[in-house]
């Protein structure tokens, strides 16, 4: 792909400005069932999109098809979008950011690890897990590997690429106690195949899913809830959107005349942080060309105020935030910050209360808009202070934003999840839980 001659070509066909973002991923996957290579898929995907600025209109193609040959057609394809825009929004080609943030890349080849020894690696997790006397099955054991590379590229003179590598493994066990039957899932994600330890992750699985034989329901009543660092890191993502931009403009927020507002208690601090460390994934620019940076969306329990892409910032008066990403705006790394207060302690006080661990129906029991939601759940009851029996067939119910005025404790275990959300154990004062009828 010559880049060169594609910017030239937009120019010479009356592009005002022309940008070309140029994408590659890689990925491996293996199943492994019953001892058996169910599945080996080597994929290799390559996307290209140019946008350019044709009479004040901002045009937009996306195509597979990456050839010299192929671009003139693209071009103009671009020119007749564009010229269907009858919206006046801004168009804009960014030139750069100032400066840009370091970030270290992740260079192991997963390629350089034989197939076999990733097969025999899967087959001894899946086998670990069927040898334990309280495992009745292995649903699926799956391992997969991601190469990924960008590059961005502009007529402004900009030019910019990033690259990621990592891999991950799972399984899925079920466990059965008499005729009590739990499923556990474990994902374990790795930068570097020696990371992987098949028999670290099948004892993992084991004691997720031991802990999770002899559940029952509970009485239905409020109880101060925990949720577990990847249960609200999942509730977060559910309510990422309401602090874009975007949002805003088309008055989907809440949020839309609050910022520098106190919207949630004190405690909480809410941040996006691109280059976190301990996430997977790690951006020194956005798909538009920004630089990416850490900032606070909710500090002290104020809202800071919207991320947005260079459109929204423009239309806004506002400095670009480095969220523009996959045509849109999102966040990279969205957490609640710890504190240096353990799990333990954090739960200490709780007399009677409940710890969810597993949420289920998210997106049909969330209301993002209003807040709501009613959740099924399981997870463990809290007595005197510490984890007793497995609960499950409980709902989980109340106002995300009211809820996030009554937080007791923020523990110190964050976790980041593969979609980029994260969180510690939140523990709220009071939540309403469905489950056996009191009466």
């Amino acid at each position: 792909m010559n880049t060169k001659l594609w910017l030239q070509k937009g120019l010479d066909k009356g592009l005002t400005d022309v940008e070309i973002y140029a994408s590659k991923n890689e990925s491996v996957k293996v199943v492994i069932y019953d001892n058996k290579v169910e599945e080996n898929t080597v994929s290799s995907v390559s996307n290209v999109s140019i946008r350019g600025v044709y009479e004040g209109k901002m045009g937009k193609v996306r195509f597979e098809h990456v050839s010299d040959d192929y671009v003139d057609k693209m071009l103009d394809q671009l020119i007749d979008n564009a010229k269907a825009i009858t919206v006046n929004e801004p168009a804009i080609i960014y030139e750069g950011s100032e400066r840009y943030p370091e970030v270290k890349e992740n260079n192991f080849d997963f390629s350089s690890v034989p197939m076999t020894k990733k097969v025999d690696d899967l087959k001894t997790l899946e086998k670990t897990l069927k040898d334990h006397s309280k495992v009745s099955a292995v649903q699926s054991t799956i391992y997969q590997e991601n190469n990924s590379e960008a590059v961005l590229t502009n007529t402004k003179g900009l030019q910019l690429e990033r690259k990621n590598r990592f891999a991950y493994a799972y399984s899925i066990g079920v466990f059965g106690e008499g005729e009590d039957k739990a499923t556990a899932i474990e994902f374990e994600v790795f930068k570097t195949y020696d990371a992987f330890d098949p028999h670290v992750l099948a004892e993992k699985i084991i004691q997720k899913g031991i802990k999770k034989l002899g559940g029952r329901s509970i009485e239905t009543k409020t109880y101060p809830v925990v949720f577990s660092n990847e249960t609200f890191s999942e509730l977060l993502g559910m309510f990422e959107n309401l602090f874009s931009q975007e949002s805003a403009l088309r008055n989907l927020t809440p949020f839309k005349d609050k910022v520098g507002s106190l919207i949630f208690q004190s405690n909480v601090n809410i941040i996006d942080n691109p280059l976190h460390e301990d996430a997977y994934f790690q951006y020194p620019f956005d798909d538009e060309g920004v630089a990416c940076k850490k900032k606070y969306i909710v500090e002290k329990g104020v809202f800071k105020g919207f991320i947005n892409d260079l459109k929204t910032a423009t239309m806004f008066q506002q400095e670009p935030s480095g969220n523009g990403f996959n045509g849109g705006i999102s966040m990279t790394n969205m957490y609640v910050e710890p504190t240096n207060v353990s799990f333990d302690e954090m739960i200490a006080p709780i007399e009677d209360g409940v710890y969810i661990t597993n949420l289920n129906g998210l997106h049909a029991g969330v209301k993002a808009v209003s807040g709501e939601f009613s959740v099924q759940a399981s997870g463990f009851k809290i007595v005197n202070g510490k984890l007793d029996h497995a609960v499950k067939m409980i709902v989980v119910s109340g106002n995300f934003f009211e809820a996030l005025n009554q937080v007791e404790g923020i523990a110190s275990d964050l976790k980041f999840s593969i979609s980029g959300t994260g969180s510690p154990s939140v523990y709220f004062k009071a939540l309403s839980i469905s489950g056996e009828s009191n009466t």
